[in-house]
């Protein structure tokens, strides 16, 4: 998570999903979180990024 937070910070305009207590990277699609799912698809269907960087829970 630390180097994501790096990472994001060289990106411009980028925004980092945050899942909150996740121990591992890729969760979109496998993990089985609602909150990660439906961000992503939203970025996927619409093509534009939330306005701030979104911060989900484990369920």
């Amino acid at each position: 998570y630390r180097d994501g937070v790096a990472l994001h910070g060289l990106l411009p305009g980028s925004r980092l999903l945050t899942l909150r207590g996740a121990d591992q990277h890729g969760l979109y699609g496998t993990y089985g979180n609602a909150c990660v799912d439906d961000a992503v698809n939203a970025y996927l269907a619409g093509g534009r990024l939330p306005e701030a960087d979104p911060t989900c829970t484990k369920a």
